[in-house]
């Protein structure tokens, strides 16, 4: 072939392949994005959440971003990002052919990609437009885009969008989000030295963290300095100095840990009114009903009440063993550093890349100098739970040594005495332990909970002044036993563990309806599922408050006398099939009182305020299971209900929030509660686009189905009324066409029943005011009924009156001590408390409600009524008090042993002063009315 042909050949291939470029880049042109211009620009920003003094409680994103307009970016910020990754970005059209050569030179030199050559405009290209998969297709796209992007955009529209989009770590996208998280300011005042470290993070966010790789961010930080001196962006001198700061750097806020099942509600119902993209990508601003100071009370008063009702359990065992010192020691630093990491989100990274907190471990109980540290290092706090290892068990003076981090504690056996082996059929004051060793030995680890800097024993010094006097009858100077430490040389620490049973709270602003803290279990972390709103639980005696509710609006009154003794009932058993024309199974039930005793004749009032079984039950009978259940409806129950007679001892599974709002309820005069979840909600431009939205929302169907039949009946009777005023006009246009008279009481009888007075005949749920569920004058009876729960000493609540204000309120226990609960309520706040397994376990024997869920109650309740004034509730017109024998209900007289001050319905008071011996009862004749009315 002659070299003419040869090089024709050539300029065919080359021209070829030139054409098959061009047209493999008309191809790929053809099928590009559109370019993203400012106005187009929809990056993910965060979504915040306030509570209702608009403290900061959450947030929801999938990119954590603060959206920050060019002209607020700094200018140092600028120049160390173009410093770091593209020095000649005003100079080159979008890309840098200079860099791309000496990229491939390097790349080729090292046989493998060491150099990179993308621009910061290719970067925002990649970002924005193209996924991240690394081809030569998309490099070519990428390419491309950016010419265009050079054309379309200024270069400060570039940057904006570069900075904004950036990932630089710990969720952190942008600079203006990455400035908040990492050093906990806004970007206008950030620092050269901090400007770099961000800088120089693109490139590997997680290799070039300050947070997980503090060395290698320090080193990358001095790279990004020393290249904006070689731009002349700043001074060599000031470069150095930024370069030798110890910068002081931030681990990410978890605004988990402040009301995460509140937000996690929160984020429910949003994402349910706008969707998911709106509530996580689109920065819009939530205002909540949430208190975060009574919110982390509550978190607190759960926390420290399932740990007190966990060792009155017994104790489990350590959580695990160690066996050598070498164990011990790498035990106790890893254990002394997360400590330090929990105590300060803040890290102090030194010039040579290291955390200036992370030294070696220190057991020696002196500083370098040889003076002794505190007990208490400055990353402990009194009160704070920690992990320990064992090294000695002391039965002779029944104490347990232990090391923590760097500290070393002692726990006296009177402390631990309830570290018994786990028997739930056992009450824990029976079974307390006499040795540290039957609990505990050498190498356990366990929590324990710092009480003091010093260790005391009272017990201790008790035994020393004993040992001293007998000593000094001998005539011998006293010695100090050898075993005995210096008590001052260790920290007084309490055993303590994870507690297995669960807890939940709600509670409610009385005056603005909102839901200001809400704890639906021990961790959230552990176990998302919501116990507040989620857990439909047996109720126990608490549910005998609406029994009674109901009942006062039937005709009875507080000074009405019930028979507490026993009684069986037979019923058809439903839950068997029974072949038709046999009969049916007929099933037995005889319920008993808690105390297994029966005291006769009992006062309505006091049947309530003891939580007597029995007198419930047939109180229940008397006025019929589906008014109690129609009445429960109307108060916004709409769990399902068991429609017999155990329906009176709590036998129906409901939710803590359905019957904290049934007892707010009770505490509002009967008015409705709607409980504020969300008050307003705004979109990133400050527009309200959601308001009053109420936790009732999240139960729309079950509630709407209860108006729907509330609805239905009161139609129903209103028709029925017309109806009945109809005949009665017609009956009357009749008479007079005949001559005839109808006498007054003829009509009168059709619309006055004569048994009992026409206010208990009619309907009760029927107001002007829709709001309005029952009578005031009846809210305010069980009102003052529940507030001798707790303030009648022999109450079931009475641990309630140490709160000094009053409060209405009902314990609940469940059989074999599987729920506990307390809901009360003052004219400020309504809350409830619920305290079980899961799995439903028995808590242990004699964990009552009282017991278990009024503690918990009554610590958040005191937090939360703290500096406001002391209010009592309010009697509505038509309530009038009388002072009655708590025995007979009748008036009080000089005879009477006890006098209560009751409130009544007006006319339904005691009108006859009380005239019997004490102790004698009534007469025969009353007797035998209260059982024909109330028993067979």
């Amino acid at each position: 072939m002659s070299w003419k042909k040869a090089l024709g050949l050539v300029f065919a291939l080359a021209f070829a392949a030139v054409g098959a470029i061009a047209i493999t880049i008309i191809v790929i042109s053809s099928d590009l994005p559109e370019i993203v211009t400012l106005d187009k620009y929809k990056p993910l920003l965060v979504s915040e959440v306030f509570d209702r003094k608009n403290q900061k409680i959450g947030e929801f994103f999938r990119e954590k971003r603060v959206l920050t307009p060019y002209n607020e970016i700094p200018k140092i910020v600028v120049q160390a990002f173009i410093a770091a990754e593209d020095s000649t970005f005003f100079e080159h059209g979008g890309i840098n052919y200079v860099a791309i050569l000496r990229a491939m030179i390097a790349n080729l030199r090292a046989g493998e990609r060491v150099q990179g050559a993308s621009t910061i405009t290719q970067q925002v290209a990649r970002t924005l437009l193209l996924s991240r998969k690394k081809t030569y297709t998309r490099k070519i796209k990428e390419a491309i885009l950016s010419l265009r992007m050079e054309e379309a955009l200024s270069k400060e529209d570039i940057l904006f969008l570069y900075l904004n989009q950036i990932y630089l770590g710990q969720g952190a996208y942008g600079v203006g989000s990455a400035a908040r998280i990492y050093f906990r300011k806004d970007l206008k005042d950030i620092t050269l030295s901090e400007a770099a470290l961000l800088a120089g993070m693109p490139k590997a966010p997680s290799r070039f963290s300050p947070i997980y790789n503090p060395s290698r961010a320090k080193q990358r930080q001095k790279y990004v300095l020393s290249r904006m001196a070689e731009e002349n962006f700043v001074a060599e001198a000031d470069a150095e100095n930024a370069g030798a700061e110890t910068l002081q750097v931030y681990v990410r806020k978890n605004f988990k840990e402040l009301a995460p099942f509140y937000i996690e509600t929160i984020r429910q119902m949003l994402v349910k009114h706008l969707g998911e993209e709106r509530v996580l990508d689109e920065g819009i601003k939530v205002y909540t009903g949430l208190d975060l100071q009574k919110q982390r009370e509550a978190q607190t008063q759960v926390r420290n009440g399932l740990r007190d009702l966990d060792k009155r359990q017994g104790f489990r065992g350590p959580e695990k063993k160690l066996t050598t010192p070498e164990e011990v020691a790498a035990f106790l630093l890893e254990e002394r550093n997360n400590l330090i990491d929990e105590t300060s989100p803040v890290r102090l990274l030194r010039p040579d890349g290291t955390f200036e907190d992370k030294k070696p471990l220190n057991l020696s109980g002196k500083d370098e100098e040889g003076s002794p540290l505190a007990n208490i290092r400055d990353y402990l706090s009194i009160d704070q739970i920690v992990s320990a290892v064992v090294t000695q068990v002391d039965d002779k003076w029944g104490l347990v040594y232990v090391r923590f981090a760097e500290s070393k504690g002692l726990i006296d056996i009177e402390t631990m005495d309830w570290a018994r082996k786990p028997n739930p059929e056992v009450h824990y004051q029976w079974s307390k332990i006499k040795k540290p060793s039957e609990a505990l030995a050498k190498g356990d680890v366990v929590q324990v909970r710092i009480t003091g800097s010093k260790f005391y024993s009272s017990r201790i010094n008790k035994e020393l002044m004993e040992l001293k006097k007998s000593i000094a009858r001998t005539k011998k100077p006293f010695e100090r036993p050898e075993e005995l430490p210096e008590f001052a040389e260790y920290a007084n620490v309490e055993l303590e563990q994870e507690p297995t049973a669960e807890a939940a709270l709600i509670s409610f602003d009385q005056k603005t309806s909102d839901v200001v803290a809400m704890v639906g279990g021990y961790d959230f972390e552990k176990s998302q599922f919501n116990r507040a709103i989620q857990a439909a639980r047996q109720t126990g005696s608490s549910f005998k408050s609406l029994v009674y509710a109901a009942a006062l609006d039937k005709g009875f009154t507080p000074s009405t006398q019930i028979l507490d003794a026993p009684i069986v009932f037979e019923e058809e058993d439903k839950s068997i099939e029974v072949p038709e024309g046999e009969e049916a199974v007929i099933k037995k039930w005889k319920p008993t009182n808690h105390s297994k005793r029966f005291g006769g004749d009992i006062l309505f009032r006091n049947a309530l305020i003891q939580s007597k079984n029995i007198p419930a039950v047939k109180v229940l009978k008397d006025i019929g299971i589906d008014w109690v259940a129609e009445y429960a409806r109307r108060l916004g129950i709409f769990s399902h209900l068991n429609m017999d007679y155990t329906l009176a001892l709590g036998s129906s599974g409901v939710t803590l929030y359905e019957m904290t709002k049934v007892f707010s309820e009770f505490g509002r005069m009967g008015k409705r509660i709607r409980p504020v979840m969300i008050h307003k909600v705004e979109d990133k431009d400050g527009q309200v686009i959601l308001e009053n939205i109420s936790l009732d929302e999240r139960f729309e169907v079950e509630l709407e189905a209860l108006d729907e039949q509330f609805n239905q009946k009161r139609d129903e009777y209103y028709q029925a009324l017309e109806e009945e005023k109809k005949k009665e006009q017609e009956a009357k246009a009749m008479a007079e066409g005949s001559g005839e008279s109808t006498p007054a009481s003829t009509v009168e009888q059709k619309t006055v029943p004569t048994e009992k007075p026409n206010y208990f005949k009619k309907p009760p749920f029927f107001f002007d005011d829709p709001e309005q569920l029952i009578r005031p004058t009846t809210a305010f009876l069980i009102t003052s009924l529940l507030q001798g729960v707790i303030e009648d000493d022999h109450g079931t609540g009475r641990l309630a009156r140490s709160l000094g204000r009053p409060v209405a309120g009902k314990t609940g226990t469940t059989n074999g001590y599987y729920d506990a609960w307390f809901v009360g309520y003052s004219t400020d706040f309504s809350t409830g408390v619920w305290v079980g397994y899961d799995n439903e376990a028995s808590l242990g024997k004699g964990e009552v409600g009282g017991r278990s869920a009024l503690p918990i109650w009554l610590e958040y309740m005191k937090f939360v009524h703290e500096g406001l004034p002391i209010r009592n509730f309010t009697a509505p017109e038509g309530i009038v008090f009388a002072n009655i024998d708590s025995e007979t209900g009748k008036l009080a007289s000089s005879s009477s042993n006890e006098v209560v001050k009751q409130a009544f319905l007006e006319g339904t008071e005691p009108q006859v002063e009380d005239t019997t011996t004490p102790g004698q009862g009534d007469t025969e004749a009353d007797d035998n009315f209260y059982k024909e009315d109330l028993s067979e």
